[in-house]
Order: C-alpha cells, then structure tokens, then sequence
C-alpha cells in the first residue's frame, strides 16, 4: 500500500470530546512518533497532545488519517521568587535511554522523572552516607518549608551506588518473587520516548512495583514505587523483608527521611502508610 503524502488530522477538545478542526496536514509536519510528549501551536493558542490514534507515523502513513485529543496550555507569568519546589530532595541523576527503544505496545513501569529513587533498597554498609544524606533533607523541611512547597531542595549526589558492595542479581530477584509474579518490559519516564537503559520493573500482588537497573544481570539500583495497598500487603512486606535481609539491605525513604529495617512488620507498617 503506498504511503499517503499528507494526512488528514482531526483535532479533538480532550475535555469536551468536541470537533475542533480538520486539516489535510503534510506527512513531513508530524512527528514520527506520538510516544514523547508533543505540543504543538494551532492560531495563537498553544496544545498538548492528550492522545493521538495512529500513535506512530508509520502507522498513519497508510492510513492517511489522524486523531488528536488537545488540551490547551495555559501560560501565566509567575514571579520566579514565587516558585516552589514540591518535594525536600530529588536524585542527582537520572538513566539514559536505551536508543532506539519505544514503549509503544509494552507494560512498562511509568515514572515521573522526580520519582526515579525516592524509595530503594540500599546496602546497609552506607549507613554514614544514609545519615548524612538525612541530615541535609532534615534542614530543608526546618529551613526551606514554606506554606505549599520548599524553596530548596537536597539534590541527592552522596549515594550514586546504593548497592555497593552486593552481590544482588536480576536471577536472586526472579527466584524471590516466585513464579507468579508480574514483570514487565521495563521503567519509562513520563512524556519521554523508549525505555530506560538496563531497566527492569516486576509488580508486587498488593500494589507497589520494584523497579531498577541492571548490567549483565548485576543489579545496581533497586527502587519502590509505592501504587496502592490490597489485602496482600503482609505477604509483600515478607517478601521484601526476607530479601532485604538476606542481602543486607534497608528500604530507604528519601523524602520522608525514614529507614526501615528489614523487619517484616515493619516494612508492612510502612506500606500500609503510604495512602
């Protein structure tokens, strides 16, 4: 089937439902994905593209049309001595992108790129750096928290290795969640395209979902994305606990300056807290 050279799009109110427009756009104008987070400028108004089907231009190249969900961007000037940060601390960095890669059609674990480690496992040889690190949080809800945010944050450089020291791999993973559990294709960061390098991602039966890097089965980073609580939340918490200690771990909770030890009772405490 030969390849249309322009596309016929359909512009929808993502609020409404309702019809905005229909154009005949060149093929050359559109992305060749809609995976990352587009925008785009139609008169003096500014979009963000809520959902677009095809999602691909391979995709809608045969077809010849498009439908895109917008939301108009509202821009307001704010005073830059106004803005607050949200959370006390962040991670220093975040992991490349595996080139090439898309999460389009996958079940991947998706994260805000604030969220990327701010509850992990982390050897329990970096107690020091654990206090530390604390310590620095501890000073900016007493020196930075204002009303609705902070206007500091603690950019988290001291622990680039959490596990250090471990021998932790992706099979000693496999074999403590057992058979039954949910692993997915990988960890994604929101409105960004392709898969995070190295990832990997399993969800746990109450809710949350471990998540992490690894080379050549190695694992170097291991974090917790807290998503909900259900009734398997006791045998979750055993789970992490049993391998928290048999690899000399604590479960860390940057934000809330928290450690928790691997006690099964504990663990299952602090899951129980999230919501």
């Amino acid at each position: 089937m030969p390849e249309h050279s322009s596309i016929r799009v359909r512009f929808i109110e993502a609020e409404t439902g309702q019809l905005m427009g229909e154009s005949e756009v060149p093929a050359e104008q559109l992305p060749q994905s809609f995976e990352a987070a587009t925008s785009m400028d139609i008169g003096e108004s500014s979009f963000e593209v809520v959902s677009a089907d095809p999602m691909t231009a391979q995709e809608f190249l045969q077809t010849g049309t498009l439908r895109l969900e917008l939301r108009e961007v509202k821009h307001e000037m704010v005073d830059p001595r106004e803005l607050l940060y949200s959370l006390p601390t962040i991670s220093n960095e975040l992991p490349p992108i595996a080139e090439g890669s898309t999460k389009l059609g996958k079940f991947v674990l998706e994260l805000r790129e604030d969220d990327w480690r701010q509850v992990e496992l982390v050897t329990l040889s970096l107690q020091p750096t654990i206090a530390t690190v604390f310590a620095a949080i501890e000073r900016i809800y007493t020196e930075h928290r204002k009303s609705s945010g902070f206007d500091e944050l603690h950019i988290r450089k001291e622990m680039p290795a959490p596990l250090e020291g471990t021998s932790l791999t992706l099979a000693d993973l496999r074999g403590a969640m057992g058979e039954t559990a949910k692993w997915l294709d990988g960890v994604s960061f929101r409105g960004v395209a392709g898969l995070v390098e190295g990832s990997f991602a399993v969800g746990l039966p109450s809710g949350p979902a471990l998540y992490g890097l690894q080379r050549e089965g190695r694992i170097s980073v291991l974090g917790l994305q807290h998503i909900g609580v259900s009734a398997a939340v006791e045998g979750d918490a055993r789970l992490l606990a049993a391998l928290a200690s048999k690899h000399q771990l604590c479960l860390v909770d940057w934000c809330r300056v928290e450690q928790v030890p691997a006690s099964a009772e504990r663990i299952q405490a602090w899951l129980s807290d999230q919501d």
